[in-house]
C-alpha cells in the first residue's frame, strides 16, 4: 500500500476517533439497557493484571457475640468472614479494515472521514450487541471464551457454583428465583392471586437493600404496563446515569430489553453485580496492522473485561410466564 494512502487514512482514522471516543463510548454504554446498568458507566475498574480476578465474599457472623450477665465467659474461636471469590478475565475483540479500493473511492476529506466514522460506529455497535448478547447467556458460548451471563449467575435454580463458590456448601450464596411463574393474570402484578413479582421483590430486598432495577423482554413489560394502564408512571432521568425510558416499579426502573430470554425478567442491584473492565484495555486500539497479498488496512480493538456476581442473595429471576 502506498505510504500516502496509509498515512492519510491513519490520520483521518485517529482524528476520527479523538473526536468520537467519548461519544461511541457512551453510545455504547447505552446501546442496551442490560448494557447500561451493568456497565454502570464504567466505574467498576480493576488494573492488578493477572489471568485471573479474586476478591472476597464476606459472609456469616461473629459466633463470639451473646448476651451475659456478670462474669459470664465469651468464646475465643477465630471466625470465618469471608472466602475467595474468582473470576476469569475476557476479552472481546474485533478489526476494523479498509481496502485499498475504498481509500481510492473515497479520497476526498470528507468522504474518508465518513467512512472512517460509519466503520467505527458498526464496530461499537457490533461490540455491544455481543455483550448485551452475552450478559443473558451463562458463559458457555464462544467455547467458553464469554464472560458468565445472567443464565448462570442469577439461575433458575440459584445451586449452580459461581465465582468458584458452591451454593451446597455456603448457602447464602443463592439467588431468588421463581422458574414457573405461570400466569400473569393471575400471578403478576394486580393478579388475582399471589403477587409474585412482589415477593420476588420482597426476596431480593432487606430493609433499605432493595433492587435498582428490573430487566425484562418486552412482553413482560407490556404486562406490567397494561396491569396498570389507569395510573402508569414512566420515569426518564436527565443524567447519563440509567437514561432508558422506564415504568417504575416500587420506586425505582423496568426496563425492556429486545435481548432478554422471552417471559422472564430480572431484578438487579449494581453493588451485587456489575461489569469490571481493565482501563489498560478499554476499547484498545492497535497500531496500524498490514497483511500480506492484500490491499488492505486494518487496526485491531480490544476490551478487557467480565461481570462480577458479589453478593446473589439480593439477585433473583423469574420465567415461564403466560398471559
Amino acid at each position: 500500500m502506498p505510504p500516502s494512502v496509509t498515512t492519510t487514512f491513519d490520520s483521518f482514522f485517529t482524528l476520527t476517533l479523538n473526536n468520537f471516543s467519548t461519544v461511541l463510548e457512551k453510545n455504547f454504554l447505552e446501546y442496551r439497557p442490560a448494557l447500561m446498568v451493568l456497565f454502570d458507566q464504567f466505574g467498576k475498574t480493576d488494573n492488578r493484571g493477572g489471568r485471573y480476578w479474586q476478591g472476597i465474599a464476606e459472609y456469616g457472623t461473629n459466633p463470639s457475640a451473646k448476651y451475659f450477665s456478670g462474669v459470664d465467659t465469651f468464646a475465643q474461636e477465630v471466625s470465618q468472614v469471608a472466602v475467595p471469590l474468582i473470576y476469569e478475565w475476557k476479552y472481546l475483540g474485533a478489526a476494523l479494515s479498509m481496502s485499498q479500493q475504498e481509500l481510492l473511492e473515497n479520497s476526498g476529506p470528507v468522504a474518508l472521514a465518513d467512512l472512517t466514522e460509519l466503520r467505527l460506529r458498526q464496530t461499537m455497535r457490533t461490540l455491544s450487541l455481543m455483550i448485551n448478547q452475552e450478559i443473558f447467556g451463562d458463559g458457555t458460548n464462544y467455547d467458553g471464551k464469554t464472560f458468565v451471563g445472567l443464565g448462570a449467575a442469577i439461575s433458575a435454580t440459584g445451586t449452580n457454583v459461581l465465582g468458584g463458590l458452591d451454593p451446597a456448601e455456603y448457602p447464602w450464596w443463592r439467588n431468588n428465583a421463581v422458574p414457573s411463574a405461570g400466569s400473569w393474570a393471575t400471578n403478576g402484578v394486580g393478579g388475582t392471586a399471589t403477587d409474585k413479582v412482589f415477593s420476588l421483590w420482597n426476596s431480593c430486598s432487606d430493609g433499605p437493600e432493595t433492587p435498582e432495577c428490573i430487566i425484562s423482554d418486552k412482553t413482560l413489560y407490556e404486562y406490567y404496563m397494561n396491569s396498570n394502564v389507569n395510573y402508569i408512571r414512566y420515569v426518564d432521568a436527565t443524567t447519563a446515569d440509567l437514561t432508558f425510558q422506564a415504568l417504575a416499579y416500587q420506586g425505582k426502573k423496568w426496563y425492556w430489553d429486545r435481548q432478554c430470554p422471552a417471559n422472564t425478567m430480572f431484578m438487579l442491584n449494581r453493588k451485587s453485580i456489575h461489569f469490571v473492565i481493565d482501563p489498560r484495555f478499554k476499547f484498545k486500539w492497535t497500531a496500524p496492522l498490514g497483511y500480506p497479498n492484500q490491499f488492505a488496512f486494518t487496526r485491531l480493538v480490544g476490551l478487557r473485561f467480565f461481570l462480577k456476581t458479589a453478593n446473589r442473595m439480593f439477585l433473583g429471576m423469574s420465567a415461564g410466564w403466560s398471559a
